[in-house]
């Protein structure tokens, strides 16, 4: 748990609050309830544990070696469960109670929560338990001492009701300094005994974005030498944050890729740009990245690709997000969202891509708007270095104050490739398959280049990828039309792509932008309304004017 938190806790025990509300995740609960049965013990008062799990009340003893001994304690007697409200007759208990203390109650959040079920059984058990702590919240000891019971457990959603008369307090994500100290207090042993401060400082950056707990798990799961450098245990515990942050946050947490770009050079210059707003310098020169960027678009141009090459850039972690699913969490949306907008204000340095951004919108509801609304109050508030990107491809859905001047600072109009860029997205695929695209020379004459490139206007980057995969293919069955063994003791014969079999799967496919020609010349429209040209005008040797829009 956080320093802040702490101090703040044993404040409000002291000024004589008898209900607290922590929220705090599952993995932290040994920690917190060490620390509350430290701060009883700092004042002087017993501190209690009672949860679903067990009915009874267990006295939590906090000892000098740091540990906490949970010990019986016989002044409360669970009753027989008869009725619903029998499991939480500890709420009366605690009120009659004449001692002092605290108690630490768990599982009662679900009964508390802003969003609960209308059925009637559990509604009326939510009343009840909603204004028995009403009733504590008013309770003092009566001899003047600490009487303080304190709900724990993750997502402390709290109703109106509660909320405008109990406290409540969020444990955060731990910062280096938390971290640093958590790795010298509670890491004897998992580090070599020569690191000094600054190796450990090295390591405990690697471990932000994940609690205390999460973190030193990390460092024990991982398999190291007593000679590895402090740079390559970060590592290893970047790929152990990568694996947990997927699952505990249901997103695609990536380091920054290795990727390469067919175009887009106006684009890829402005992200250059933002890399030098990161420095010092620029900080002491009071200026921030842009707080959003967005690409608007047909589908298929690379606007998510854009997103990978930004973070490659830039040199900091890529977090994808598929926007278009936080409305089916329903009532769980704007919770995820807020969640994991703290997990990126912790991280700092990174980018946050949001795909599909239009299509959270694309329904007029209550969630979309309050997600939206949750999103622009961040993005107008954070200090952090996070950069939103978001792809668009109907910028009518979005609300307009999404688009207006402070809150998404760039929009550019990722397009169709022109005959320049379509040329090196051609190469770049190609060059993953056939090797006489990554040397100097180009296995396609000019005339032939010029053919390809004719065929395939009004193709996006990913049909052309499309295209270049299935010849890839094709080629292949062509030179081995059956299985055979590969030859151990001779290199396999190269693949080499012909025009002919690009021309022949060009002609299998039907670009989008000519299947929904309208649709997609709307979208263009529209792109250009608000975007910057994300490339220069085509100034390669293949570039021509006047072209067919339609590919006749």
């Amino acid at each position: 748990m956080t320093s802040d938190i702490f101090n703040q806790l044993i404040k409000l025990i002291e000024q004589g609050e008898t209900v607290i509300c922590c929220e705090s995740p599952f993995q932290e609960r040994y920690r917190i309830l060490r620390y509350i049965s430290q701060c009883c013990a700092s004042i002087k008062t017993p501190c209690l544990l009672w949860n679903l799990g067990q009915s009874a009340i267990k006295k939590i003893d906090y000892s000098d070696s740091g540990q906490i001994n949970i010990i019986n304690f016989d002044e409360y007697i669970p009753p027989l469960v008869k009725d619903s409200k029998d499991y939480f007759i500890i709420l009366k208990f605690w009120e009659n109670y004449q001692g002092e203390g605290v108690l630490i109650i768990e599982n009662l959040y679900p009964w508390i929560s802003a969003n609960v079920p209308q059925e009637t059984q559990f509604f009326l058990l939510s009343e009840w338990v909603k204004s028995n702590l009403l009733n504590l919240s008013l309770t003092k000891c009566a001899d003047s001492g600490i009487k303080c019971a304190i709900l724990l457990g993750p997502q402390a959603d709290l109703h109106p009701e509660l909320a405008a008369q109990i406290p409540l307090l969020t444990q955060d994500l731990p910062d280096t300094s938390e971290i640093l100290i958590a790795l010298n207090e509670e890491a004897e042993g998992l580090l070599p005994p020569t690191f000094n401060e600054r190796d450990k400082i090295t390591i405990a950056r690697g471990g932000i974005g994940l609690y205390i707990c999460d973190f030193l798990k990390g460092l024990k799961s991982i398999s190291f030498h007593h000679d590895d450098s402090p740079e390559e245990i970060a590592k290893n515990l970047l790929l152990y944050k990568i694996n947990l942050l997927n699952r505990l946050y249901e997103i695609e947490f990536i380091p920054p890729p290795k990727v390469a770009l067919g175009g887009l050079e106006l684009m890829q210059e402005a992200f250059k740009k933002f890399k030098r707003l990161f420095s010092p310098l620029a900080k002491a020169y009071k200026l921030k990245v842009p707080k959003g960027i967005m690409l608007v678009g047909p589908p298929g141009t690379g606007k998510s690709h854009s997103a990978k090459v930004c973070s490659q850039i830039l040199g900091v972690p890529l977090i994808l997000v598929d926007w278009g699913n936080f409305r089916s969490y329903g009532n769980e949306a704007e919770r995820r969202l807020k969640k994991l907008l703290k997990l990126a204000d912790r991280l700092n340095e990174v980018v946050i891509y949001f795909d599909d951004f239009d299509k959270g919108f694309s329904g007029d509801d209550d969630v979309a708007r309050r997600l939206a609304g949750q999103l622009l109050t961040w993005m107008q508030e954070r200090t952090s270095d996070v950069i939103v990107i978001a792809s668009v491809n109907r910028m009518e859905w979005l609300p307009p104050e999404l688009t207006r001047a402070g809150r998404f600072d760039y929009i550019y109009k990722v397009d169709l490739p022109n005959y320049g860029e379509r040329h090196t997205i051609f190469k770049l695929h190609g060059a993953r398959f056939d090797n006489r695209f990554r040397g100097g020379d180009d296995p396609y004459s000019q005339e032939e280049w010029r053919r390809l490139l004719k065929e395939t206007n009004r193709c996006v980057g990913a049909e052309i990828q499309t295209i270049v995969e299935r010849a890839a293919a094709s080629t292949f069955c062509q030179m081995f039309p059956e299985d055979i063994p590969i030859p151990s003791d001779a290199d396999l014969p190269p693949l080499e792509i012909s025009v002919a079999t690009l021309l022949e799967e060009r002609r299998q496919i039907n670009p989008l932008a000519i299947r929904e020609a309208d649709r997609v010349e709307s979208m263009r429209n529209k792109a250009d309304l608000q975007g910057l040209p994300s490339s220069p005008a085509d100034s390669s040797q293949y570039a021509i004017s006047n072209i067919d829009i339609f590919g006749g």
